[in-house]
């Protein structure tokens, strides 16, 4: 497909991408928390740590492959497969400082949630931090969600499970007019609780914990519960709960490549509504500004009979 007038080139993605890096990073530098990260880590040491540099090659395999549309059934669950692995269970491997670098802490709940913690202790946010967040931030704005729909690995295996042949009377997609309200609220009393009383309201339900493997029964329910619920519903946890995905919802609507659709293509036949698993295809369909989280699985890209849907710029 050519260049159409506005459309955004690679290139000025690329610039735009690092350009919202370094404003991100003068800011940390602002605050002078350089050095305040970690075991003394600076905001540019967190970014190369590896489970942040190889989120962003698994969010940019994902973004290469959607802009190409090429996911398909079979590579998407084998990429969701690989990115629980990875982010999930390798750094317990005996690898060294690539392991170490793997840990799951901060996990991605806490990036958003724990600094408010720090807030009402008087403390100063960690750079890990600050700096986990700003490079999630960047990838959701170079591509709707990619973070979040390729190298989370909650997301992931929620999404595996979701793929369970279960009778599809079973199978349904809440309103996001409910989720949505409802992670939103979730997400206010958590900073007023934090910010009054220090209280973290994400750490009784945070399904990333279960990735320590510690195994405590409270965390071991959270994850199973959430698998669970997996089966009936597309990442219940992400549409919920999840204030990172909260996060990364505010980012879509400037997000420079997303599914759009071609309007001379589409026929309304409305294949791509029935058999993608999240409810934003609709939304997609009807021109909506605001839509519910799309976690750029490209199922809808895939099935569409006329090509009328695309991700680009």
């Amino acid at each position: 497909m050519g260049n159409r007038p506005g459309a955004k080139s690679p290139l000025g993605v690329g610039v735009l991408a690092v350009g919202v890096l370094l404003l991100l990073l003068g800011v940390e530098l602002a605050w002078g928390q350089g050095r305040g990260g970690r075991g003394g880590m600076s905001f540019l040491d967190v970014l190369l740590l590896p489970r942040v540099w190889v989120s962003a090659v698994f969010s940019l395999a994902g973004l290469t492959l959607l802009l190409g549309s090429r996911v398909t059934q079979g590579l998407r669950l084998a990429f969701l497969s690989l990115a629980f692995f990875v982010f999930g269970v390798s750094f317990l491997l005996p690898l060294g400082k690539f392991s170490a670098g793997m840990g799951t802490h901060p996990s991605p709940v806490c990036i958003v949630a724990k600094p408010f913690v720090y807030l009402n202790a008087g403390r100063p946010v960690p750079v890990v931090f600050l700096a986990i967040l700003a490079s999630v931030a960047v990838l959701s704005v170079l591509g709707n969600k990619l973070f979040c729909g390729w190298a989370c690995p909650v997301g992931a295996i929620q999404e595996a499970c979701h793929r369970i042949p279960l009778a599809r009377r079973l199978k349904t997609k809440l309103p996001f007019g409910v989720t949505n309200p409802i992670r939103v609220a979730l997400f206010v009393v958590a900073v007023v609780l934090a910010l009054a009383g220090g209280v973290g309201l994400y750490d009784y339900f945070n399904p990333f914990d279960f990735l320590h493997w510690g195994f405590q029964p409270p965390v071991v329910f959270v994850f199973v519960v959430t698998l669970a619920a997996s089966l009936f519903i597309f990442r219940p946890f992400c549409y919920l709960i999840c204030p990172l995905g909260l996060v990364t919802w505010v980012l879509e609507h400037v997000a420079v490549t997303k599914v759009r659709l071609d309007k001379g293509k589409c026929t309304g036949c409305n294949v791509c509504v029935k058999l993608s698993p999240c409810p934003a295809v609709q939304s997609i369909l009807d021109g909506k500004i605001s839509r519910p989280d799309c976690h750029a699985c490209g199922r809808c890209i895939e099935v569409c009979p006329e090509k009328a849907l695309s991700f680009r710029a």
